[in-house]
């Protein structure tokens, strides 16, 4: 698994949305977490699709906000992240996620969590 965030196809690197690191690393995240719990199920694994899709949908709805709405809309998002950090320690801890996989996961993460940090206190 590579830890380079890599765009939707349909989206150009460098132009609009697509441009913005914080949403490429979120889309990453998602794919590379989708792919590492394929076939699972359970509370957990539930939410933490959730708060993973709750990033990415945060971060594009905060895209085109401007000042205190705008950072308002990166902190939630943060918060999502703080959940899906929160879901993959459960997951360790009971023996579901471990490995590269979940370096990988928590290299993503842990820079996605970076940038909404300092996004969400401009």
């Amino acid at each position: 698994m590579t830890t380079e965030a890599t765009v939707p196809q349909s989206s150009a690197p460098g132009s609009g949305l697509a441009g913005l690191d914080a949403y490429r690393v979120a889309i990453e995240f998602y794919r590379q977490l989708r792919q590492a719990l394929r076939g699972r199920r359970g509370h957990v694994v539930d939410q933490v699709h959730r708060a993973a899709e709750s990033i990415v949908l945060n971060v594009a709805e905060a895209y085109p906000a401007v000042g205190a709405d705008r950072a308002r809309r990166f902190r939630i998002a943060g918060n999502e992240a703080g959940e899906c950090h929160a879901a993959l320690d459960l997951m360790q801890i009971r023996g579901e996620l471990g490995g590269a996989v979940l370096g990988t996961l928590r290299t993503l993460l842990d820079r996605e969590r970076a940038m909404l940090w300092r996004l969400g206190r401009r």
